[in-house]
């Protein structure tokens, strides 16, 4: 059995595959602490996760060596859609105290391993595009690209991330094998700067307002004709939590606005994370270009390669 072995916050992390039943076991108390679910239920069970990693999926758990509990997992299976193979990848996550420490993104890296391995070039999954966090880390650090968005696509989840939330994804695609990822993988292709892709012609679709300390979406255009877009997200979804009433102004009016540009050939390929006057704003770039040219990494301004 493969292991790769990290050293975090002074304790050796084991990343590999589950060794007998008990640990596909514990992987399911691991999804209930990493997304605060309320009981097995929500959770993918222990024989699924056995199914799928003898069947061409993979179960990948990051164990602490000494004590043998895990602390996060990446899950995922075959997928085929219009002639297509590929790895559809349902979950991946880490409990809080290993969370921004590079641990998800081993996680990801020894998952894309695999996949070339199989011989594939896609792996597939979904995630909330209001969650900025995740759109930093898929967009911007992976380099996937997003051609595709479903409304409340698992119905209602009652985990303490979706509850009392539409379940609005994003269907991102991590191309493994292209020129674009290689480049995110290698630190060479940056995330541009707001006023660099504004420089370069971009339409910003969107108006917000300060409240407080959060931004409220004021209005959205749904007609521009511009190859290229932004559109602004919420800065810290998590805050905007305790204004139910603002967060779903931001659900339904982007909701709108993504619908509306996916669906006339745009592309979600870049992600822009930026202070003002000490509160965070999000931007997604869209570029309305053949799949083939953004997977070779071109963008549409200049200085992107470090």
């Amino acid at each position: 059995m493969e292991v790769y072995e990290i050293v975090l916050g002074g304790k050796t992390i084991e990343i590999r595959r589950p060794k007998n039943t008990d640990e596909y076991r514990k992987l399911m108390d691991v999804q209930v602490e990493i997304w605060g679910m309320p009981d097995y239920s929500e959770a993918v069970t222990y024989h699924m996760l056995i199914s799928a990693d003898r069947h061409g999926g993979l179960v990948l758990g990051a164990f602490e060596k000494d004590t043998g509990k895990p602390v996060g997992l990446v899950f995922g299976i075959p997928g085929y859609l219009d002639g297509k193979v590929f790895h559809y990848s349902h979950m991946a996550g880490v409990i809080s105290d290993y969370r921004y420490k590079g641990l998800g993104y081993i996680l990801k890296l020894k998952q894309r391993e695999f996949v070339l391995r199989q011989g594939l070039d896609l792996i597939v999954w979904t995630y909330d595009p209001l969650q900025g966090s995740n759109a930093k880390f898929n967009v911007g650090k992976l380099g996937v690209i997003v051609r595709k968005f479903y409304r409340d696509y698992y119905g209602e989840l009652r985990d303490q991330i979706n509850i009392g939330m539409p379940t609005d994804r994003f269907e991102a695609e991590w191309w493994i094998k292209s020129r674009r990822v290689e480049l995110k993988l290698q630190r060479k292709l940056k995330s541009p700067q707001l006023k660099q892709v504004l420089n370069s012609g971009a339409d910003l679709v969107t108006e917000t307002r300060k409240v407080n300390d959060y931004r409220k979406l004021e209005n959205y255009n749904l007609k521009s004709n511009s190859k290229l877009l932004v559109v602004e997200i919420p800065g810290d979804l998590n805050k905007l939590r305790k204004n139910g009433d603002v967060l779903l102004e931001w659900r339904y009016g982007l909701r709108e606005v993504f619908e509306s540009y996916l669906n006339k050939g745009y592309i979600v390929m870049e992600f822009i994370s930026e202070f003002e006057n000490g509160l965070r704003r999000n931007f997604y770039v869209l570029w309305k270009e053949s799949l083939d040219k953004i997977l070779k990494g071109e963008t549409p301004w200049k200085e992107n390669l470090a």
